[in-house]
Protein backbone atom coordinates (compact mmCIF):
# COMPACT_ATOMS: atom_id res chain seq x y z
CA UNK A 1 0.00 0.00 0.00
CA UNK A 2 1.11 3.53 -0.64
CA UNK A 3 -0.20 6.87 0.53
CA UNK A 4 0.17 10.11 -1.35
CA UNK A 5 1.20 10.74 -4.93
CA UNK A 6 -0.94 10.87 -8.02
CA UNK A 7 -2.22 7.72 -9.66
CA UNK A 8 -2.35 7.23 -13.42
CA UNK A 9 -5.98 6.89 -14.39
CA UNK A 10 -7.98 7.01 -17.61
CA UNK A 11 -9.52 10.26 -18.73
CA UNK A 12 -12.90 10.80 -17.09
CA UNK A 13 -14.24 12.17 -20.38
CA UNK A 14 -13.35 9.08 -22.44
CA UNK A 15 -15.78 6.16 -21.88
CA UNK A 16 -13.60 3.78 -23.90
CA UNK A 17 -10.56 4.42 -21.71
CA UNK A 18 -12.67 4.04 -18.58
CA UNK A 19 -13.98 0.68 -19.76
CA UNK A 20 -10.49 -0.54 -20.67
CA UNK A 21 -9.17 0.53 -17.25
CA UNK A 22 -11.92 -1.39 -15.47
CA UNK A 23 -11.37 -4.46 -17.64
CA UNK A 24 -7.64 -4.33 -16.93
CA UNK A 25 -8.23 -4.19 -13.19
CA UNK A 26 -10.56 -7.17 -13.08
CA UNK A 27 -8.92 -9.25 -15.84
CA UNK A 28 -8.15 -12.86 -14.87
CA UNK A 29 -9.45 -12.33 -11.34
CA UNK A 30 -11.76 -15.23 -10.47
CA UNK A 31 -14.90 -14.33 -8.60
CA UNK A 32 -14.90 -15.99 -5.18
CA UNK A 33 -17.37 -15.83 -2.31
CA UNK A 34 -16.23 -13.30 0.26
CA UNK A 35 -16.72 -13.88 3.97
CA UNK A 36 -16.23 -11.05 6.43
CA UNK A 37 -15.31 -12.24 9.88
CA UNK A 38 -15.83 -10.66 13.29
CA UNK A 39 -13.64 -7.84 14.49
CA UNK A 40 -11.38 -9.77 16.87
CA UNK A 41 -10.65 -12.60 14.44
CA UNK A 42 -10.29 -10.15 11.58
CA UNK A 43 -7.81 -7.92 13.41
CA UNK A 44 -5.72 -10.92 14.51
CA UNK A 45 -5.81 -12.26 10.96
CA UNK A 46 -4.92 -8.90 9.41
CA UNK A 47 -2.03 -8.35 11.82
CA UNK A 48 -0.59 -11.78 11.04
CA UNK A 49 -0.96 -11.25 7.31
CA UNK A 50 0.68 -7.85 7.49
CA UNK A 51 3.59 -9.29 9.46
CA UNK A 52 4.05 -11.89 6.74
CA UNK A 53 4.01 -9.22 4.04
CA UNK A 54 0.74 -10.57 2.64
CA UNK A 55 -2.35 -8.43 3.07
CA UNK A 56 -4.52 -9.78 0.31
CA UNK A 57 -6.28 -13.09 0.79
CA UNK A 58 -6.22 -16.34 2.74
CA UNK A 59 -8.56 -19.15 3.67
CA UNK A 60 -10.10 -20.35 6.92
CA UNK A 61 -11.68 -23.80 6.80
CA UNK A 62 -11.73 -23.61 3.03
CA UNK A 63 -13.60 -20.30 2.97
CA UNK A 64 -11.76 -17.49 1.18
CA UNK A 65 -11.48 -14.31 3.23
CA UNK A 66 -10.91 -10.91 1.70
CA UNK A 67 -10.25 -7.62 3.38
CA UNK A 68 -11.78 -4.39 2.25
CA UNK A 69 -9.51 -1.42 1.70
CA UNK A 70 -10.74 0.36 4.81
CA UNK A 71 -9.97 -2.72 6.95
CA UNK A 72 -6.48 -3.03 5.49
CA UNK A 73 -5.82 0.65 6.12
CA UNK A 74 -6.76 0.20 9.78
CA UNK A 75 -4.02 -2.42 10.14
CA UNK A 76 -1.26 -0.16 8.82
CA UNK A 77 -2.50 2.81 10.85
CA UNK A 78 -4.05 4.90 8.07
CA UNK A 79 -7.26 6.64 9.15
CA UNK A 80 -10.06 6.81 6.61
CA UNK A 81 -13.14 8.89 7.52
CA UNK A 82 -16.50 7.12 7.43
CA UNK A 83 -20.12 7.59 8.42
CA UNK A 84 -22.12 4.60 7.22
CA UNK A 85 -19.43 1.93 7.69
CA UNK A 86 -19.40 -0.01 10.95
CA UNK A 87 -17.43 -3.19 11.40
CA UNK A 88 -20.33 -5.09 12.99
CA UNK A 89 -22.98 -4.09 10.47
CA UNK A 90 -23.61 -5.00 6.85
CA UNK A 91 -21.77 -2.84 4.33
CA UNK A 92 -24.00 -0.12 2.90
CA UNK A 93 -21.57 2.13 1.02
CA UNK A 94 -24.00 5.03 0.91
CA UNK A 95 -22.16 7.93 2.59
CA UNK A 96 -19.16 7.93 0.17
CA UNK A 97 -16.96 9.56 2.80
CA UNK A 98 -14.39 6.75 2.72
CA UNK A 99 -13.34 7.40 -0.88
CA UNK A 100 -9.78 6.47 -1.89
CA UNK A 101 -7.90 6.35 -5.17
CA UNK A 102 -6.75 3.01 -6.58
CA UNK A 103 -3.80 3.19 -8.95
CA UNK A 104 -4.57 1.41 -12.21
CA UNK A 105 -8.15 0.87 -11.09
CA UNK A 106 -11.37 2.75 -11.79
CA UNK A 107 -10.77 6.32 -13.01
CA UNK A 108 -12.65 7.80 -10.07
CA UNK A 109 -12.29 7.38 -6.29
CA UNK A 110 -13.86 4.21 -4.91
CA UNK A 111 -15.63 3.48 -1.61
CA UNK A 112 -12.98 1.76 0.51
CA UNK A 113 -15.60 0.10 2.74
CA UNK A 114 -16.92 -2.01 -0.14
CA UNK A 115 -13.83 -2.55 -2.33
CA UNK A 116 -11.83 -5.73 -1.52
CA UNK A 117 -8.06 -5.54 -1.51
CA UNK A 118 -6.51 -7.21 -4.57
CA UNK A 119 -3.00 -8.40 -5.28
CA UNK A 120 -0.70 -5.64 -6.47
CA UNK A 121 -3.19 -2.91 -5.62
CA UNK A 122 -1.70 0.52 -4.82
CA UNK A 123 -4.01 2.72 -2.77
CA UNK A 124 -3.74 6.49 -2.32
CA UNK A 125 -5.62 8.03 0.59
CA UNK A 126 -4.56 11.68 0.47
CA UNK A 127 -4.22 12.75 -3.15
CA UNK A 128 -5.77 16.04 -4.33
CA UNK A 129 -8.50 14.07 -6.10
CA UNK A 130 -9.40 12.21 -2.88
CA UNK A 131 -9.36 15.37 -0.79
CA UNK A 132 -11.58 17.18 -3.28
CA UNK A 133 -14.00 14.24 -3.39
CA UNK A 134 -14.28 14.16 0.41
CA UNK A 135 -14.84 17.91 0.53
CA UNK A 136 -17.63 17.51 -2.01
CA UNK A 137 -19.25 14.69 -0.04
CA UNK A 138 -19.18 16.75 3.16
CA UNK A 139 -20.60 19.77 1.37
CA UNK A 140 -23.56 17.70 0.19
CA UNK A 141 -24.08 16.19 3.66
CA UNK A 142 -24.09 19.65 5.22
CA UNK A 143 -26.49 21.20 2.69
CA UNK A 144 -29.52 20.37 4.84
CA UNK A 145 -27.74 19.87 8.15
CA UNK A 146 -28.66 22.56 10.71
CA UNK A 147 -25.75 24.52 12.15
CA UNK A 148 -26.84 23.99 15.74
CA UNK A 149 -23.73 22.41 17.26
CA UNK A 150 -23.82 24.69 20.36
CA UNK A 151 -27.25 23.36 21.35
CA UNK A 152 -26.89 19.82 20.00
CA UNK A 153 -26.56 17.12 22.65
CA UNK A 154 -24.02 15.31 20.47
CA UNK A 155 -21.65 18.28 20.52
CA UNK A 156 -18.14 17.31 21.56
CA UNK A 157 -18.50 13.66 20.50
CA UNK A 158 -20.02 14.07 17.03
CA UNK A 159 -18.41 12.26 14.08
CA UNK A 160 -19.80 14.78 11.60
CA UNK A 161 -18.37 17.65 13.62
CA UNK A 162 -14.92 16.06 13.89
CA UNK A 163 -14.72 14.91 10.25
CA UNK A 164 -15.89 18.29 8.96
CA UNK A 165 -13.15 20.02 10.93
CA UNK A 166 -10.56 17.57 9.59
CA UNK A 167 -11.67 17.14 5.97
CA UNK A 168 -14.22 19.86 5.17
CA UNK A 169 -13.83 23.10 3.25
CA UNK A 170 -14.94 25.33 6.09
CA UNK A 171 -17.40 27.25 3.91
CA UNK A 172 -20.77 26.57 2.28
CA UNK A 173 -22.10 27.66 -1.10
CA UNK A 174 -25.74 26.88 -0.29
CA UNK A 175 -28.05 29.79 -1.07
CA UNK A 176 -31.36 27.99 -0.59
CA UNK A 177 -33.58 27.06 2.31
CA UNK A 178 -32.64 23.96 4.25
CA UNK A 179 -34.94 20.96 4.34
CA UNK A 180 -37.14 20.55 7.42
CA UNK A 181 -38.13 17.09 8.67
CA UNK A 182 -40.91 16.49 11.21
CA UNK A 183 -39.76 15.21 14.56
CA UNK A 184 -40.23 11.47 15.08
CA UNK A 185 -41.37 9.83 18.29
CA UNK A 186 -39.54 6.54 18.82
CA UNK A 187 -40.48 6.13 22.48
CA UNK A 188 -39.50 7.42 25.93
CA UNK A 189 -35.79 6.59 25.62
CA UNK A 190 -34.69 8.01 22.25
CA UNK A 191 -34.76 11.72 21.47
CA UNK A 192 -34.92 12.54 17.76
CA UNK A 193 -33.88 15.55 15.68
CA UNK A 194 -34.26 14.21 12.15
CA UNK A 195 -33.16 17.51 10.57
CA UNK A 196 -29.65 16.37 11.49
CA UNK A 197 -29.95 12.90 9.93
CA UNK A 198 -27.44 12.16 7.13
CA UNK A 199 -29.06 8.82 6.16
CA UNK A 200 -26.11 6.61 7.04
CA UNK A 201 -28.67 3.85 7.88
CA UNK A 202 -26.63 2.54 10.81
CA UNK A 203 -29.75 2.50 12.98
CA UNK A 204 -31.71 0.67 10.28
CA UNK A 205 -29.04 -1.99 9.85
CA UNK A 206 -28.56 -2.48 13.59
CA UNK A 207 -32.24 -3.14 14.23
CA UNK A 208 -32.31 -5.46 11.23
CA UNK A 209 -29.00 -7.32 11.53
CA UNK A 210 -28.35 -7.35 15.29
CA UNK A 211 -31.65 -6.79 17.10
CA UNK A 212 -33.62 -8.63 14.41
CA UNK A 213 -36.71 -6.43 14.70
CA UNK A 214 -36.66 -4.55 11.35
CA UNK A 215 -38.43 -1.60 12.97
CA UNK A 216 -36.73 1.21 11.05
CA UNK A 217 -36.35 1.87 7.35
CA UNK A 218 -35.94 4.59 4.77
CA UNK A 219 -38.89 6.08 2.91
CA UNK A 220 -38.79 8.55 0.04
CA UNK A 221 -36.09 9.25 -2.53
CA UNK A 222 -33.26 11.73 -2.98
CA UNK A 223 -33.23 14.55 -0.47
CA UNK A 224 -36.73 13.53 0.62
CA UNK A 225 -35.48 10.31 2.24
CA UNK A 226 -36.52 9.94 5.88
CA UNK A 227 -35.69 7.31 8.48
CA UNK A 228 -38.97 6.16 9.93
CA UNK A 229 -40.92 3.34 11.55
CA UNK A 230 -43.30 3.53 8.53
CA UNK A 231 -46.29 3.81 10.83
CA UNK A 232 -46.19 5.90 13.98
CA UNK A 233 -45.10 3.59 16.75
CA UNK A 234 -42.39 3.15 19.37
CA UNK A 235 -39.26 1.06 18.88
CA UNK A 236 -39.90 -2.05 20.95
CA UNK A 237 -36.44 -3.66 20.87
CA UNK A 238 -34.72 -4.10 24.23
CA UNK A 239 -31.49 -3.09 22.48
CA UNK A 240 -32.85 0.16 21.05
CA UNK A 241 -30.46 2.38 23.01
CA UNK A 242 -27.53 1.13 20.94
CA UNK A 243 -28.68 3.14 17.93
CA UNK A 244 -27.92 6.24 20.02
CA UNK A 245 -24.27 5.18 20.17
CA UNK A 246 -24.23 4.25 16.48
CA UNK A 247 -25.65 7.54 15.22
CA UNK A 248 -22.70 9.61 13.90
CA UNK A 249 -24.62 12.88 14.27
CA UNK A 250 -27.14 14.30 16.75
CA UNK A 251 -30.22 12.83 15.09
CA UNK A 252 -30.68 10.16 17.78
CA UNK A 253 -29.77 11.00 21.37
CA UNK A 254 -30.69 9.79 24.84
CA UNK A 255 -33.86 11.33 26.28
CA UNK A 256 -32.99 10.75 29.96
CA UNK A 257 -29.54 12.28 29.40
CA UNK A 258 -30.71 15.20 27.25
CA UNK A 259 -29.21 18.58 28.17
CA UNK A 260 -27.77 17.39 31.48
CA UNK A 261 -24.02 17.47 30.78
CA UNK A 262 -21.34 17.92 28.14
CA UNK A 263 -18.89 15.06 27.50
CA UNK A 264 -15.87 17.12 28.55
CA UNK A 265 -17.45 17.67 31.97
CA UNK A 266 -17.64 13.96 32.75
CA UNK A 267 -15.28 11.54 34.44
CA UNK A 268 -15.32 7.85 33.52
CA UNK A 269 -15.22 4.58 35.43
CA UNK A 270 -14.97 1.19 33.74
CA UNK A 271 -16.93 -1.55 35.45
CA UNK A 272 -19.24 -4.55 34.97
CA UNK A 273 -23.03 -4.40 34.81
CA UNK A 274 -24.78 -6.18 37.69
CA UNK A 275 -28.39 -5.65 36.60
CA UNK A 276 -28.64 -8.69 34.35
CA UNK A 277 -27.01 -12.11 34.00
CA UNK A 278 -24.83 -11.13 31.05
CA UNK A 279 -22.26 -9.18 33.04
CA UNK A 280 -21.77 -6.67 30.25
CA UNK A 281 -18.69 -4.46 30.19
CA UNK A 282 -19.83 -0.88 30.74
CA UNK A 283 -18.48 2.60 31.33
CA UNK A 284 -20.09 4.80 33.95
CA UNK A 285 -19.87 8.54 33.24
CA UNK A 286 -20.27 10.73 36.29
CA UNK A 287 -19.97 14.36 37.33
CA UNK A 288 -19.02 14.78 40.95
CA UNK A 289 -21.10 12.32 43.01
CA UNK A 290 -23.81 11.97 40.35
CA UNK A 291 -24.02 9.24 37.71
CA UNK A 292 -24.95 10.89 34.40
CA UNK A 293 -25.06 8.02 31.91
CA UNK A 294 -23.93 4.46 31.20
CA UNK A 295 -22.28 3.41 27.94
CA UNK A 296 -21.02 0.04 26.65
CA UNK A 297 -17.37 -1.00 26.60
CA UNK A 298 -15.82 -3.34 24.08
CA UNK A 299 -15.84 -6.96 25.28
CA UNK A 300 -15.66 -9.48 22.45
CA UNK A 301 -16.38 -12.48 24.67
CA UNK A 302 -19.39 -11.04 26.51
CA UNK A 303 -21.38 -8.21 24.95
CA UNK A 304 -19.19 -7.12 22.00
CA UNK A 305 -20.12 -3.42 22.14
CA UNK A 306 -23.88 -3.60 22.80
CA UNK A 307 -25.85 -3.33 26.03
CA UNK A 308 -29.51 -3.71 26.87
CA UNK A 309 -31.80 -0.78 27.58
CA UNK A 310 -32.11 -2.01 31.16
CA UNK A 311 -28.36 -1.67 31.63
CA UNK A 312 -28.19 1.68 29.84
CA UNK A 313 -31.09 3.52 31.47
CA UNK A 314 -31.35 2.07 34.99
CA UNK A 315 -28.79 4.52 36.35
CA UNK A 316 -31.53 6.81 37.65
CA UNK A 317 -31.80 4.37 40.56
CA UNK A 318 -28.24 5.31 41.49
CA UNK A 319 -29.17 8.92 42.17
CA UNK A 320 -32.85 8.84 43.20
CA UNK A 321 -33.35 7.79 46.84
CA UNK A 322 -29.77 6.58 46.90
CA UNK A 323 -28.37 5.55 50.30
CA UNK A 324 -25.60 7.96 51.21
CA UNK A 325 -25.07 6.89 54.84
CA UNK A 326 -26.26 4.18 57.29
CA UNK A 327 -29.88 4.28 58.44
CA UNK A 328 -31.61 2.47 61.31
CA UNK A 329 -35.34 2.08 61.72
CA UNK A 330 -36.51 3.80 64.92
CA UNK A 331 -40.19 4.04 65.83
CA UNK A 332 -41.09 2.78 62.36
CA UNK A 333 -39.02 5.40 60.53
CA UNK A 334 -35.50 5.37 59.10
CA UNK A 335 -33.12 7.62 61.00
CA UNK A 336 -29.52 8.41 60.00
CA UNK A 337 -26.78 7.05 62.29
CA UNK A 338 -22.99 6.81 62.14
CA UNK A 339 -21.15 3.67 61.03
CA UNK A 340 -20.20 2.58 64.56
CA UNK A 341 -23.80 2.53 65.75
CA UNK A 342 -25.00 0.79 62.59
CA UNK A 343 -22.35 -1.95 62.79
CA UNK A 344 -22.99 -2.45 66.52
CA UNK A 345 -26.72 -2.97 65.89
CA UNK A 346 -25.98 -5.36 63.01
CA UNK A 347 -23.57 -7.38 65.18
CA UNK A 348 -26.16 -7.72 67.97
CA UNK A 349 -28.83 -8.86 65.51
CA UNK A 350 -26.51 -11.51 64.04
CA UNK A 351 -25.42 -12.71 67.48
CA UNK A 352 -28.99 -13.16 68.67
CA UNK A 353 -30.09 -15.02 65.53
CA UNK A 354 -29.72 -18.80 65.14
CA UNK A 355 -27.30 -19.86 62.42
CA UNK A 356 -29.97 -21.88 60.56
CA UNK A 357 -32.12 -18.75 60.36
CA UNK A 358 -29.52 -16.62 58.58
CA UNK A 359 -29.26 -16.23 54.80
CA UNK A 360 -27.14 -13.90 52.75
CA UNK A 361 -27.24 -12.60 49.21
CA UNK A 362 -24.14 -11.09 47.63
CA UNK A 363 -23.35 -9.66 44.22
CA UNK A 364 -20.01 -9.16 42.47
Amino acid sequence: MAAGGKAKTASKNNPTQRKKAEQKMYKDKPVKPVRYIDRDSRMNYMSAQYDNGNLVEDEISGNPIKLTIIQACEVVGIEIPRFCYHERLAIAGNCRMCLVEVEGGPPKPVASCAMPVAEGMVIHTDTPKVKKAREGVLEFLLINHPLDCPICDQGGECDLQDITMAYGKGTSRLDEHKRAVPKKHFGPLIETAMNRCIHCTRCVRFLSDVAGTNELGGIGRGENVEISTYIKRHISSELSGNIIDLCPVGALTSKPYSFTARPWELSHCETIDVLDAVGSAIRVDYRGPEVMRILPRLSEEVNEEWISDKTRFAYDGLKVQRLDQPYVKKDGKLAPVDWNEALTIAAKKLKNTKSNKIAALAGI
